[in-house]
């Protein structure tokens, strides 16, 4: 087999291995995908997915540099807050769940931020913001 140049290409090996539940082999492609666009926070946010299988301070590592190439990501924001709360680092976790919230259009798709950010405060002892938290969750669900 020929060594993959382009990104269409290592993206289309990424979903391959994917598939096949390969997860390092997925990683080996994304390493190439961000050599050649290293200013892609996709690559970023895909291989944290995939190194945040086995090693949440890996993930949390790429999905940093997600954030600093595209400060807006949302989902960047909650990856690394779900990585933060795998590692019992709930105030983490909760303040890059309150950023997402912060950067997110008000929609319904909202309210699972607002479910994990109460999921944070309840492991930090904070029962009143957690129940807020869940209230707001449930008035954005019942909007539409």
């Amino acid at each position: 087999m020929t060594e993959p140049k382009t990104i269409s290409e290592l993206m289309k090996l990424v979903m391959e291995e994917s598939k096949k539940s390969n997860i390092n082999n997925a990683i080996i492609y994304l390493n190439k995908a961000i050599e050649i666009k290293p200013n892609d926070a996709s690559f970023y946010i895909s291989r944290g997915t995939f190194r945040g299988t086995e090693n949440y301070e890996d993930a949390i590592e790429d999905y940093t540099k997600a954030i600093e190439i595209e400060p807006n990501s949302v989902f960047a924001y909650r990856l690394r807050g779900d990585s933060k709360s795998k590692l019992g680092d709930y105030q983490g976790a909760s303040d890059d769940y309150t950023k997402a919230i912060e950067i997110f259009p008000n929609k319904p798709n909202k309210a699972y931020l607002y479910n994990y950010r109460a999921e944070s405060k309840r492991k930090l002892g904070d029962k009143e913001g957690a129940d807020e938290d869940d209230r707001k969750a449930e008035k954005l669900k019942n909007i539409f």
